[in-house]
């Protein structure tokens, strides 16, 4: 089988837009049965370009019964949590046209148990019935759901299945609804208003989903603070775990860029046989950026990837204060590296990144200035949700502090393990 080729390319996909990989498909479907070929290029590609190369381990591939299987078995464990193998028709769903299939909802438990929203996105049926975060879920199709079968009761990714759903709304009123699961478009920005504090204007910006979809509104969000002479802002991304690098780079040049374009803001690191592919990303020039002194950002365990690279990026350019819990801890990025012939995309972690003072490393997440809960009985923007009470009681007396529930525990988000998920939150 001829060699793997590699070419140069500008495109937006998860953390870098540096390489992608053409599997070369020199080999006929005789020589090798589909999963064999499949397999076989996934190891070719690990060994030279994955960012732990000398701990793959001696196999055959051809002993797995699917790339799945075979990613999995391949992670370097200590470190990597994350290179996985992705359909390749629900990976351009999501990151290149900005849609999923569902109802558009996350689910968590609260800290005293109680499974509520965690967030809506503003195309979904739910959202025009009303739900908003906040809102209890005492049953779907009337099963009591918990974080063990909420999965099972919602059912697969397919448009058209139609569930039940019994809320308790932010009133304490009971609200049944039927709701179908569709084609739905993703809505990055999940929230946003200018709150007025003690004679201060705050843009306060709720973001999830680091796709290029999210570039419009993006662009209208801080557009709106910016015409609202805006005193502070604060970036929410509580439950961001990541995406593309070139939106993280836009967000960047809008804060950062009228002061600090063309310096350096983040560097990436690939292994010891690439070291051709090390790239140090500057901060882009925007004309109608921010000129602020400094930013807040709000952030939990499932802040993570290209969200903890714009927090640790922007650090040694401005003042960055982070209010929450330490992040997920995720300081490497993957290159979605797309089979030609077959329905496969590869995303295997190739790189690390650091700041401009080469801070990274950061597997246990990054640490907050002020802590402070997810307050889930709270929706967006009510100052009494914790980690905005926090943020605006920091933005007011310069004072770390620490913002609990009165009950015990913390929230747990209900996700599944498919690949995506990663990425997107929503179900």
């Amino acid at each position: 089988m001829g060699p793997s080729k590699i070419y140069r390319s500008i495109i937006k996909i998860l953390l870098v837009p540096a390489v992608i990989i053409i599997f070369s498909q020199a080999c006929t479907k005789d020589d090798f049965n589909e999963i064999d070929l499949v397999n076989r290029e996934i190891y070719k590609l690990m060994k030279s370009l994955y960012l732990w190369y000398e701990y793959l381990p001696d196999v055959d591939p051809g002993n797995f019964d699917d790339p799945y299987e075979f990613m999995d078995y391949l992670r370097y464990k200590p470190l990597d949590r994350w290179s996985s193998v992705m359909d390749k028709e629900e990976f351009n769903q999501y990151f290149e046209e900005g849609e999923m299939i569902g109802h558009g909802m996350l689910l968590g438990e609260d800290s005293t148990g109680r499974i509520r929203i965690c967030f809506v996105y503003r195309s979904t049926q739910a959202f025009e019935e009303g739900v908003r975060r906040s809102w209890i879920v005492e049953a779907i199709n009337d099963v009591a759901v918990t974080r063990d079968n909420y999965s099972e009761l919602i059912g697969p990714k397919e448009a058209g299945i139609r569930n039940k759903f019994s809320f308790i709304n932010a009133k304490g009123e009971p609200v049944t609804l039927n709701l179908t699961k569709e084609i739905l478009d993703i809505t990055p920005v999940l929230h946003q208003e200018i709150l007025s504090v003690n004679n201060k204007l705050i843009g306060y910006m709720v973001f999830q989903d680091f796709i290029d979809a999210a570039l419009p509104e993006i662009e209208d969000a801080f557009t709106e603070f910016m015409n609202s002479n805006i005193d502070e802002l604060i970036i929410d991304l509580r439950y961001n775990g990541g995406g593309s690098l070139s939106v993280a780079e836009y967000i960047a040049g809008w804060i950062a860029g009228t002061t600090n374009s063309d310096k350096a803001f983040i560097k990436l690191l690939y292994n010891n046989k690439h070291p051709e592919l090390d790239t140090i990303v500057n901060v882009p020039y925007k004309e109608n950026g921010f000129d602020l002194e400094r930013i807040f950002f709000i952030g939990t365990n499932s802040t993570a990837s290209a969200s903890e690279l714009l927090i640790n990026g922007l650090d040694p350019l401005m003042d960055v204060s982070l209010i929450g819990e330490n992040t997920y801890g995720k300081p490497v990025g993957m290159l979605a590296l797309p089979f030609i012939n077959y329905d496969y995309v590869v995303l295997p972690v190739c790189f690390r990144f650091t700041n401009a003072n080469d801070e990274g490393d950061f597997y246990d997440g990054l640490v907050p200035d002020s802590y402070a809960d997810d307050d889930l009985t709270k929706d967006f923007g009510d100052p009494e949700e914790k980690c905005l009470e926090a943020t605006l009681n920091y933005i007011e007396t310069g004072t770390p502090s620490v913002f609990h529930l009165k009950t015990t525990g913390r929230t747990y988000i209900l996700l599944d393990r498919s690949p995506l998920n990663q990425f997107l939150k929503a179900y």
